[in-house]
């Protein structure tokens, strides 16, 4: 039996906001999907709110089984490039950063895929699914007052799109790092912008998190890859 180390953030991990407004676990996520699917064994080590600077603890953590996996799936990139918007929000003219900047994400992404090499293990990045801006500033300012919201507003330009074209640079980077270090990508991103129908239904309302049904999707990418 193939088996694959999963590493990454709450993506990996399964997490979707439920209607109560609260983080839980599905038990189809698009990990657990494609273990079914492929009868391959699953080390699922993703983890909420994780960055791909923490990935490095989480492979020292976990070299064992990465060393006995076939594939090692590597998923970071939605943590890395968001900001601290309450910061934002009450500072809007300081300088603010991503939790990850964009050339040292590269670097890190980078450095992970050589050290799942090393171990013995085939690295496989996973790309991005896309965010849905505008439910994603809703969902996130819904706490802050009518000022702190315009602060954030005014801080992107006045155009709340930029957050996804944002996101976006750090995909672009994923892809960037997979030519870079000859690694293979799986591209779950093409899926979801090429979807026919409401994109807003493959997501939680938080509009960064799909539901079970993007992870559907996502997990269908990486069978057809694979099959």
């Amino acid at each position: 039996m193939i088996r694959i180390t999963a590493l990454g953030d709450s993506l990996t991990k399964g997490v979707v906001l439920t209607e109560q407004n609260r983080y839980s676990v599905i038990d189809s996520s698009f990990m657990d999907i494609i273990g079914k699917e492929l009868d391959m064994s699953v080390d699922n080590y993703g983890k909420f709110g994780c960055t791909v600077t923490f990935g490095r603890n989480v492979i020292e953590r976990h070299s064992s089984e990465i060393s006995a996996s076939d594939y090692t799936f590597l998923e970071y990139g939605g943590n890395d490039c968001d900001f601290n918007w309450m910061k934002i929000a009450e500072c809007p003219d300081e300088e603010h950063t991503a939790r990850t900047a964009l050339d040292a994400f590269k670097e890190e992404f980078a450095s992970l895929v050589g050290k799942i090499r090393k171990l013995g293990s085939v690295p496989v990045i996973i790309s991005l699914p896309p965010i849905l801006s505008d439910i994603y500033f809703s969902f996130f300012s819904r706490s802050m007052t009518e000022g702190q919201k315009e602060n954030v507003i005014r801080w992107l330009g006045g155009d709340v799109g930029i957050i996804a074209r944002w996101h976006e640079t750090y995909n672009r980077a994923l892809f960037m790092v997979a030519s870079q270090t000859q690694a293979q990508i799986v591209d779950v991103t093409t899926p979801f912008d090429t979807y026919r129908g409401d994109l807003r239904s493959l997501y939680c309302k938080d509009g960064i998190h799909p539901n079970a049904e993007g992870h559907k999707l996502i997990a269908n990418a990486i069978i057809n890859k694979y099959l």
